[in-house]
């Protein structure tokens, strides 16, 4: 695999896009309100990798009470990134026990490098705390594993979206697991779709109470639909990424949450065709603006 890893840098919200034979992906990270007026960084990271056969995704949420886990969310994609695509480029296995044991080869290398990072700068592992998903999208089945919340939502086409987990939470309201628990690898948990998907959104918590319908644990149509058909149709990578950085940082998004929000976004070109927004114009950033929203 040729890599094409892209990664947030350390304050700033950051867009990032990526074409090739198979997936169009648009990605964004932007810091929420709160943390702008508290003067936080940005405590998302995103990362992600492409070729003809795979598509590898992993996104992390720093929790907003440990003072480095920005630095925890950002060497979990990293170092979890690189796990999978080494073990996608050794083996072509196709079995479900064989990708559960890839995901978790790849949870305990990125809980690994955050041990290191927090003996290195002599810090508590307990401030590095972040969630992470994990994604494996194949020719024909998608691989999700999860600890923490956020979410993953995939599906055929855009009127057939799904949630492939559960987002996980403790046992006291706004409580999720992290990297940094002791049971953490105990914690993850891993799904199996046995069939291809060609739409793909990865999301931080931070969205999911625009994107998801409660309680039903539905994705909400409307949300996706203008998202999906703006990526597949973005014709300037770069430049839809910054749209997409645009949508996440507009008022009409920070109105409804102000935590850092992060989104990738993927369209398996050339198994589907997306109908454009009879509602689209020409501008990539009005398509987006022209969404509609829940509520």
């Amino acid at each position: 695999m040729d890599p094409s890893l892209v990664l947030p840098s350390d304050l700033e919200p950051e867009a990032h896009a990526m074409a090739n034979l198979r997936w169009r992906v648009v990605s964004a990270v932007a810091a929420g309100t709160s943390h702008e007026r508290l003067d936080l960084p940005c405590q998302d990271a995103v990362a992600y990798q492409a070729d003809e056969q795979y598509l590898l995704v992993a996104l992390s949420d720093g929790a907003g009470t440990a003072e480095r886990s920005q630095y925890g969310a950002q060497t979990a994609v990293q170092a979890a990134l690189d796990s999978l695509a080494a073990a996608v480029d050794a083996t072509s296995t196709e079995e479900q026990a064989g990708w559960q044991d890839t995901l978790y080869a790849a949870f305990a290398a990125a809980r690994s490098a955050v041990e290191s990072l927090a003996e290195i700068e002599e810090q508590p592992l307990r401030d590095y705390a972040a969630t992470l998903i994990l994604v494996v999208a194949t020719a024909d089945r998608l691989v999700v594993a999860q600890l923490g919340d956020g979410a993953v939502v995939a599906g055929e086409s855009p009127d057939k979206l799904f949630l492939v987990n559960l987002a996980q939470r403790g046992e006291y309201a706004n409580e999720t697991f992290f990297l940094t628990q002791e049971d953490a690898l105990e914690q993850v948990q891993v799904s199996v779709v046995e069939k291809a998907v060609n739409l793909l959104a990865v999301m931080s918590d931070g969205l999911t109470r625009l994107a998801m319908q409660l309680p039903a644990q539905e994705p909400y149509l409307p949300f996706f639909q203008p998202l999906f058909s703006f990526a597949a149709h973005a014709h300037e990578e770069e430049q839809a990424a910054g749209h997409l950085l645009e949508f996440l940082s507009s008022e009409r998004v920070c109105d409804r949450t102000d935590d850092d929000k992060s989104l990738v976004l993927a369209v398996r070109m050339l198994d589907l065709e997306i109908e454009p927004d009879p509602e689209q114009t020409e501008s990539e950033s009005q398509t987006l603006t022209g969404g509609r929203m829940k509520g």
